[in-house]
This record gives structure tokens, sequence and C-alpha cells, in this order.
């Protein structure tokens, strides 16, 4: 069990790292530098430092989807984290997770699609 727990949290730990990484680099987006169309993840970098400021009106404005599912994910992360130190069953492996990460893929087409219409503009990034 201690080895399993070192192991979850040296993936915590590199996960902790990589984001720290991008928000200290700031990479651009790809996909709006390439084709001038706003993906799912556009202004998540701005929307993180805006929450570390404490500025939640600002971090809705950056990137909404990604202020609803990061919450979701790092609570995932930490329950799949929980059993896998526990040893029980993962998550990720029970018949609900496919269709679960189908809609959540689902949601990011429909957000990546709607910020980018003229009508829906204020789902771009601010």
């Amino acid at each position: 069990m201690r080895r399993r727990a070192l192991k979850a949290a040296g993936i915590f730990l590199a996960l902790a790292f990589g984001a720290a990484a991008l928000l200290l680099l700031r990479p651009p987006c790809l996909i709006l530098e390439y084709t001038g169309f706003y993906c799912a993840g556009c202004g998540t970098q701005r929307m993180v430092l805006a929450l570390l400021r404490g500025d939640l009106k600002s971090a809705m404005g950056l990137n909404l989807f990604m202020l609803a599912v990061l919450p979701i994910a790092g609570i995932y992360a930490a329950a799949e984290a929980l059993r896998y130190v526990q040893g029980k069953k993962l998550l990720c492996r029970s018949r609900g997770f496919p269709p679960a990460l189908l809609a959540l893929l689902g949601a990011a087409a429909v957000f990546t699609v709607l910020r980018n219409l003229p009508e829906f503009r204020w789902l771009a990034p601010a």
C-alpha cells in the first residue's frame, strides 16, 4: 500500500510541475494560431491565473467550460488515486466511464463550436 501511495503522490507531483510549467511558459494555443478558431481550452491559462488572483468574474469570462470541468477532473483524479492506493477497482475501468468520457468530449466539441459563432461571442476569451 505504501508503494502505491508513493506512486500516486509522484504522479500528482509530476502533474503539479507540468501545470506550473504551463503557467510560467504560457505557450500559445496552436489551434488558434493556425486556424483562427478558439478551441475548448483557449483562455484556460489566463483563467487559472485569474483564479489565483481571486478574480472569479474574469475567470468566468475567459473559459467557462474549463472553469466547470477542471474542479470535476481534480475530484475525479483524487478519487481515482485514493481507489488505486486502497487497491480497489479503478473508476476508469467501470462500464460507465466510456459514455461519461464521450459526453465530456461531446460537451467540449459543442462548446468549441458555440464560442466561435457570432451569436455566442461572449463565450470566447475576453
